[in-house]
């Protein structure tokens, strides 16, 4: 493809398979370049990252996936988004695509993913920029560990009863989704807010509008992935910087 064609041209939509979920992820062309990854934050989709891909489609073979339960991914049948569930799904994605070694660029959650399949498949990765997505401090990860496990355990088993009551919002049109969104992103640009509107709503059966997240995305996961809820754990932001991988993360 030229350079006038990667320059006129969107992404291609793609599916791929983890855990029986259709998952997506766009595909920006350019396969015999190197492979970037570039991993969105939760409650986001994969089209956050297109500007940063259009800037770098000439060089890389960029692909942005939507975590499960953002974007056009499936949501979860049984609400699990776990820390384990997110690094599954990524593992898949790297693996199926043949992609590894990757260069894989993370913001908020999809830093705090990225983080720890680079830790458990460093061979993988070749460079990781982390942004904003270390997760909980030791100091805070130490405060939660000092709280009984029953009464982690009720407080999800809470939070949990309170998501299954929780409704997507429904907004009249799109153009009222849009004020929400410049209202929670001040530093969009008309432009850019609208575009990550169009690409963040679904149209309702009844002609309203509502965002593509599951709001069981919302959920505090943090105890699950230490082992309270289900078999699954991986290492902490603190055992993974002690393995001395050599991330390049920057804040």
């Amino acid at each position: 493809m030229s350079a006038t064609d990667l320059a006129g041209s969107g992404p291609t939509s793609r599916i791929y398979f983890s855990q029986r979920l259709r998952l997506h992820y766009v595909d920006w062309g350019n396969p015999t370049a190197p492979p970037l990854l570039l991993v969105h934050g939760g409650r986001d989709h994969c089209r956050n990252w297109d500007w940063v891909a259009s800037a770098l489609r000439r060089d890389w073979h960029v692909l942005a996936p939507d975590l499960r339960g953002h974007g056009d991914s499936q949501w979860s049948p049984d609400g699990n988004y776990s820390t384990a569930a997110y690094v599954y799904d990524l593992a898949q994605l790297i693996h199926q695509q043949g992609l590894a070694p990757a260069t894989i660029v993370a913001h908020s959650l999809g830093g705090h993913i990225a983080i720890r399949y680079t830790g458990v498949y460093p061979e993988t990765v070749k460079k990781l920029v982390a942004i904003e997505g270390l997760g909980p401090s030791p100091r805070q990860m130490e405060q939660r560990s000092a709280v009984p496990i029953h009464e982690r355990m009720q407080k999800w088993v809470i939070e949990q009863r309170a998501l299954s009551g929780r409704l997507p919002r429904r907004y009249a049109s799109i153009e009222d989704a849009l004020k929400r969104m410049q209202e929670a992103n001040r530093h969009l640009s008309p432009e850019q807010a609208r575009h990550l509107t169009q690409h963040g709503v679904n149209q309702n059966e009844d002609g309203t509008y509502s965002w593509k997240f599951d709001n069981y995305v919302r959920a505090d996961d943090k105890e699950r992935d230490r082992g309270i809820v289900g078999a699954h754990q991986l290492p902490d932001a603190d055992g993974l910087r002690q393995r001395k991988l050599g991330l390049e993360v920057e804040p």
